[in-house]
């Protein structure tokens, strides 16, 4: 049965704590209270305020199951009024049983370490209808980690608002549903797995940091200048993003691998700023999304395999970037059925170039095995006149832009198919005053070859030039405004 802890002084109320005061011996004494019940479930009613302490307040244990409940809307506030220089968080993960599951035998035992360690660290911690809000110079309110790489606690936020900080490391299932964080860090981390979050919301500098192997991101909003952002870490592998919408807020990665973005909006609408920034992974997609003023720049590419973007718009400044390290190849870049629209001074353009090595300077000496660009629509939506500009390189480079689609970087196999290229209607690039073409290839270092094999076939060009060295060579059949 629920154990009430309230600062109102209601007849079903088991534990009451006078308003503005500790309430941390309410909490701990009704945690004890809970081993008679077996399941520790915690209602919190009204405003309740833990002093800071030498000790953490709530050190959970496997020896009970958790859920800590908002009646309405609960408030957990951690305070320091006595100054500490030193604060611990507010809850953390006790090692009991971790600890002294080590000493099961390994001499025929009825339970390995492994199978009992999957077992006791299968247990739940939960929050509902609550709000947590940290005033302490402690920088987690909660933060988990076991010895023996845990894998198997499970986590649930429901409708919780996060004025504070988690850090949750070597855990299993982790679910976020209908939350809201302000300012605040949500940081899921080493060696953890099965993140959800769902119909979420981050705003004001918030982050959702993800390092899990295997993780999805559904229907939540990212708002705030670039400073927000959803940001899958080093092994945040195998996730997806499906249907968000970040309005000035950015997505980054370092290296997360297999990550799909699917049918999420990208808009600058309250603020300005945000980006997409995918670097050093591989099989990244994007398929069905939405760019308004929104670049996306995937660099820093050196492990080879796939970039697959798909039946996305990108308009109106929405430049699409792809990098690739120096002396590192990419497999394959596949650019299919999307739309590009430019207006005046905002096109949205193709940039395939480079990324210089760590440490290193810019040599643009990376390649593409191949690169297909097919079923694409390229236009200047407002029919009118204006400058189109480039993407900054690394030492001060420059990839120009020359045309709807520009290459910076060796590339073996080339297909340029099913594409319409609008006519420009007086874009032009904004350092040489040259109109847009459909093509340019801009060797800007040595390294840069010329296309060993390039294909132009069944596109629609309506009266645009390509630029290309005079070195050369391509074929160009069954086309409109192409000629071989």
């Amino acid at each position: 049965m629920p154990i009430i802890i309230s600062d109102h002084m209601d007849p079903d109320v088991d534990f009451y704590v006078p308003p503005g005061s500790d309430a941390t011996q309410a909490l701990q004494e009704a945690l004890q209270l809970s081993l008679v019940y077996g399941v520790a479930h915690i209602i919190i009613r009204g405003r309740l305020y833990v002093y800071a302490s030498s000790q953490v307040t709530l050190l959970l244990d496997q020896s009970l199951h958790y859920i800590f409940e908002g009646d309405g809307l609960g408030e957990i506030i951690y305070v320091n009024p006595n100054n500490l220089s030193s604060v611990p968080p507010l809850v953390a993960i006790g090692s009991i049983s971790t600890v002294e599951m080590q000493y099961i035998t390994n001499n025929n035992g009825v339970a390995n370490k492994q199978e009992a360690g999957y077992s006791t660290w299968g247990w739940i911690i939960a929050f509902k209808n609550m709000r947590l809000i940290n005033l302490t110079p402690q920088r987690w309110v909660i933060i988990t980690g076991m010895p023996y790489h845990m894998h198997s606690i499970m986590f649930y936020f429901d409708s919780v608002q996060f004025f504070a900080n988690i850090w949750l490391n070597q855990t299993g299932t982790v679910l976020l549903y209908n939350c809201y964080a302000n300012n605040a860090e949500l940081l899921f981390d080493t060696q953890s797995r099965e993140l959800m979050a769902i119909g979420c919301r981050f705003e004001n500098g918030s982050n959702l940091a993800i390092s899990p192997r295997g993780w999805t991101v559904v229907g939540c909003v990212f708002v705030g200048t670039n400073i927000t952002y959803l940001n899958p870490g080093t092994d945040g592998n195998n996730g997806s993003v499906v249907g968000c919408v970040f309005d000035g807020a950015t997505i980054v990665t370092q290296g997360a691998d297999n990550l799909k973005i699917v049918a999420t909006q990208f808009q600058n609408v309250t603020f300005n700023g945000g980006s997409v920034q995918l670097t050093q992974g591989i099989n990244y997609g994007i398929v069905g999304c939405s760019f308004v003023n929104y670049n996306a720049v995937i660099s820093d590419l050196y492990r080879g395999h796939t970039i697959f973007i798909a039946f996305n718009n990108f308009d109106d400044g929405s430049n699409l970037v792809i990098l690739i390290r120096d002396n590192y190849v990419v497999d394959s870049i596949t650019i299919l059925g999307n739309l590009f629209s430019s207006i005046p001074t905002h096109n949205s353009f193709i940039f395939i170039a480079g990324s210089p090595s760590p440490g290193q300077s810019l040599q643009l000496s990376g390649t593409v095995n191949m690169l297909y660009v097919a079923f694409n629509t390229f236009i200047n939506s407002s029919h009118t006149s204006g400058a189109a500009y480039g993407y900054e390189l690394a030492n001060n480079y420059r990839i120009h832009a020359f045309a709807y689609i520009n290459v910076a970087i060796s590339i073996i196999y080339a297909y340029i198919a099913f594409n319409y290229f609008q006519q420009n209607y007086g874009l032009y690039n904004n350092s040489t005053g040259k109109p847009i073409g459909f093509f340019s290839l801009q060797q800007l270092t040595t390294n840069v070859k010329t296309v060993q094999n390039l294909f132009f076939y069944f596109n629609v060009n309506e009266n645009n030039p390509m630029y290309i060295p005079s070195s050369q060579a391509y074929t160009a059949q069954f086309n409109i405004g192409i000629k071989q």
